[in-house]
């Protein structure tokens, strides 16, 4: 396996841009988020004191890999790491490694935040493995990653638990990706992963 253990919110709807005119409309009575790009809603929630998408960003690009197959279009769109940096909509942004801590930290710590992270429903769906409680409400579901293949053209989609790419690099091959496993029901962790990857978003509020 490629991956290597290491290491505000507003009061009322506001329409806003990024520096490459992709809105963006935040409800914070609601806890809701448009996407002005695709007219896409998005659930929110505020966890310490940061305000998460509550589901995988679902904005289709040219190389972004989206519902490939049917049952999996609930878990939104895998990116590559360099793609991931520029995809959310406007005011919101990919997570630095150091909120992924904090989020962790706020939650629990690393050996129990997996569990209360995780959705209550699918993640038993492959058998022995336990569905999360979602104290928090972030639903955090199993979308998998697509493993690049080295030397070939093609990727292979791997639904082994939830990947989230951060902000943060590692080195010009490697970043910083948030994963929650099935195989430990518990554990969230982060570790180095390479940038072509597959991973999906979810993008916090400036």
């Amino acid at each position: 396996m490629f991956l290597v253990a290491c290491c505000g919110d507003g009061s009322s709807t506001a329409a806003n841009e990024n520096a490459n005119g992709a809105g963006s409309e935040f409800d914070a009575s609601s806890n809701t988020l448009k996407d002005s790009r695709d007219g896409k809603a998005y659930k929110t929630v505020k966890i310490g004191n940061r305000v998460w998408m509550a589901e995988n960003l679902d904005y289709e690009t040219g190389n972004a890999v989206c519902g490939e197959m049917e049952y999996l279009t609930l878990y939104g769109c895998r990116y590559s790491w360099d793609e991931a940096k520029t995809v959310c909509p406007g005011d919101w942004r990919l997570p630095r490694q150091a909120e992924w801590n904090t989020l962790i930290e706020f939650v629990g710590d690393s050996s129990t935040a997996g569990k209360i992270l995780k959705a209550t429903n699918t993640w038993s769906d492959k058998g022995r493995y336990k569905d999360g409680t979602d104290d928090y409400g972030f639903t955090a579901l199993p979308g998998g990653v697509r493993l690049p293949q080295r030397g070939k053209t093609h990727q292979s989609f791997v639904n082994s638990g939830a990947f989230f790419w951060s902000v943060t690099e590692v080195d010009d091959d490697e970043s910083i990706t948030l994963v929650l496993r099935y195989e430990n029901d518990a554990a969230a962790t982060l570790f180095e992963n390479y940038k072509d990857a597959g991973v999906s978003v979810r993008c916090v509020k400036d």
